[in-house]
């Protein structure tokens, strides 16, 4: 973990590092390792990005700006002078149970890590049977259908959606004949923000929808490439 980054955010937010751990439940020998350059359990990182409203990349020295896209949003959305319809419904989303997390990332052929950290670069990672519960599909459906506030939650919904464009077989932005839809892969495939900052977000479930009808592939597909 990138101790010098975590430290300062603490700050920002008004904590200290021990005071921050207790408030977490977390024991407090736990710092001394991260100072030489351990790294938390994904479910503590968890924890603290979402108290910090900071990205999991960022407290592991991936994002360089505390105010990366795991971030909260309501700064960007209270900003904008008019408001999507599917934003009107903001809410803040709890982080998903371990179970529900460990089951998209093996439906998605993926690892925790990867899910809950800001690498680019996608590798699937097999799995002997990436079936999920209808609940657990249910979970990735309310991660897709709002934009959320959870810095968890809206990195989980960030890396599935560069998920999606691999299991479509996309690589550039151009081969999307939606142009909105379009600008949106472009930010998630190369970090290119448009001057519609709307668009410089992950898909929602309305774009997972749009997809399934262009390129004729269900959601299932598009997350498990299955």
């Amino acid at each position: 973990m990138n101790y010098d980054a975590f430290k300062q955010r603490c700050k920002e937010k008004g904590y200290s590092a021990s005071s921050l751990v207790t408030e977490l439940g977390i024991s407090k020998s736990n710092i001394t390792n991260w100072k030489n350059g351990g790294n938390p359990s994904y479910d503590i990182l968890i924890k603290m990005a979402q108290t910090l409203e900071c990205s999991v990349g960022y407290l592991l020295g991936t994002e360089t700006e505390s105010g990366g896209f795991g971030a909260t949003v309501t700064h960007a959305l209270r900003s904008m002078k008019s408001t999507p319809a599917r934003t009107i419904s903001l809410r803040s989303s709890k982080t998903l149970e371990d179970s529900y997390l460990n089951e998209i990332a093996v439906y998605a052929n993926t690892s925790i890590l990867f899910l809950c950290g800001n690498e680019k670069e996608y590798t699937p990672t097999e799995h002997s049977d990436n079936k999920i519960s209808e609940r657990g599909f249910d979970k990735i459906l309310a991660i897709f259908d709002n934009v959320n506030d959870n810095p968890t939650i809206s990195n989980i919904q960030m890396q599935l959606s560069r998920i999606i464009l691999y299991n479509l077989d996309i690589t550039s932005a151009s081969q999307i004949d939606d142009e909105f839809l379009s600008s949106k892969a472009n930010f998630i495939l190369n970090d290119v923000k448009h001057n519609d900052s709307i668009r410089n977000y992950p898909f929602n479930l309305s774009d997972l929808l749009t997809l399934g009808d262009l390129f004729d592939k269900s959601i299932s597909f598009m997350i498990s490439g299955v």
